[in-house]
């Protein structure tokens, strides 16, 4: 593959999500010498003036040995996670002190982003430690988030705290090399892009829709593909690369071409829609037509009642929700004007009825183009 120039930004904050294969034996024990291993190349970003927030995961193979009855149920990892949160960190606290640093757990949920003031107070938390020189190191809250252990994964939370703490760039580090076009665990001839555009990767998640991972984390190459869209939406570039490669920190702020660097894209997002796109959980659905798609695609609008067609699920106002065309193509998010119910009985009016049909009427539409985010590729 050709071989592009990376165009590493100048750094001033750095997010690194390290995986559970970064930091535990094949067994699945923590092994002590890799965190000592990536606190000492952290420590000497943060001396070169870097500030450096983690997100780590490990926290249920920390705990899940010390178990009398393991088990892959949803109770055993979380009381693996209950027990193996605080293992961890002392690790952390122990060998960051050998610098003089010091560190701050943070564990949230996808319900903490999901919820306005949560999320903003966690980003005055966070910011407040960087202020400080504390090294913030975040987990998934695996103990209480059920969906979180089932479904969810670091990397996508990493990818949402790199809008929160303003990060200038994201590595992911895991148990493989970077991207390919097919898995290099499957393919050892597979060649790993070195770097990928927006387009190149989104190609490929459409391919890989379906792949499962097996391996020690709950991410697998989907998540990997998925993460770094997200990241590209804030501003941030992501690269993804081995965690085991020696000195792999270092080489890549060196801009060494290994691992995969994707692109950010070129029209980022603000705070308040990158939360709408990303952290917000979208309720329910409303059916547009075509004329309103391109209407809020094309030309910026907001979305009229005239082109919606239908709601599908319950919300209310001021509940996050996906905009798609009738043949199930996703082409915007946004915090609606109406509940489900109101909807469903002005789909397809003028502005000027909706005050006759329902009694009332809200001037900034269905969904006002503030509060409005395109997410079909354009």
């Amino acid at each position: 593959m050709k071989e592009q120039i990376r165009k590493i930004p100048n750094i001033q904050r750095l997010l690194i999500k390290v995986g559970s294969s970064s930091l535990c034996h094949k067994n699945g024990k923590i092994d002590t010498s890799k965190i000592v291993e990536l606190t000492r190349q952290v420590a000497i970003q943060i001396q070169r003036g870097i500030k450096v927030i983690l997100v780590s995961s490990g926290a249920v193979a920390a705990g899940q040995n010390l178990l009398r009855e393991c088990g892959s149920s949803i109770e055993n990892k979380q009381a693996a996670a209950a027990i193996g949160q605080p293992i961890l960190m002392g690790y952390f606290q122990q060998y960051f002190q050998a610098y003089n640093l010091n560190t701050a757990q943070i564990l949230l949920t996808y319900d903490d982003l999901n919820d306005r003031n949560r999320y903003l107070n966690a980003r005055n938390t966070l910011n407040k430690l960087i202020e400080n020189g504390i090294v913030p190191i975040i987990n998934e809250n695996d103990t209480v988030s059920v969906k979180g252990i089932q479904f969810s994964d670091n990397d996508f939370l990493g990818a949402l705290c790199t809008n929160i703490v303003m990060a200038d760039l994201y590595i992911i580090l895991s148990d493989i090399d970077g991207i390919a076009e097919q898995d290099p665990k499957k393919n050892p001839d597979a060649t790993v892009f070195s770097t990928m555009s927006m387009s190149q990767l989104r190609q490929l998640q459409n391919k890989n829709s379906n792949v499962q991972s097996k391996t020690l984390g709950r991410g697998g190459i989907q998540s990997k593909l998925t993460a770094p869209y997200m990241a590209a939406q804030y501003g941030v570039p992501t690269i993804i690369a081995n965690g085991q490669t020696l000195d792999i920190i270092d080489r890549l702020l060196n801009g060494e071409q290994i691992g995969t660097f994707i692109e950010s894209t070129k029209n980022n997002l603000n705070s308040w829609k990158a939360y709408i796109a990303h952290a917000l959980k979208s309720r329910a659905a409303i059916i547009i037509d075509k004329g309103a798609s391109d209407a809020v695609t094309k030309h910026k609008a907001s979305l009229l009642a005239s082109g919606v067609i239908r709601a599908e699920g319950k919300f209310f106002r001021g509940d996050g929700i996906r905009c798609y065309r009738e043949d199930e193509t996703e082409v915007a998010r946004g915090i609606v004007e109406y509940s489900s119910e109101e909807i469903n009985k002005i789909a397809g009016h003028q502005s000027s009825e909706i005050e006759k049909i329902l009694g009332f009427q809200f001037k900034r539409g269905i969904i006002h183009r503030d509060n409005l985010v395109i997410t079909e590729e354009q």
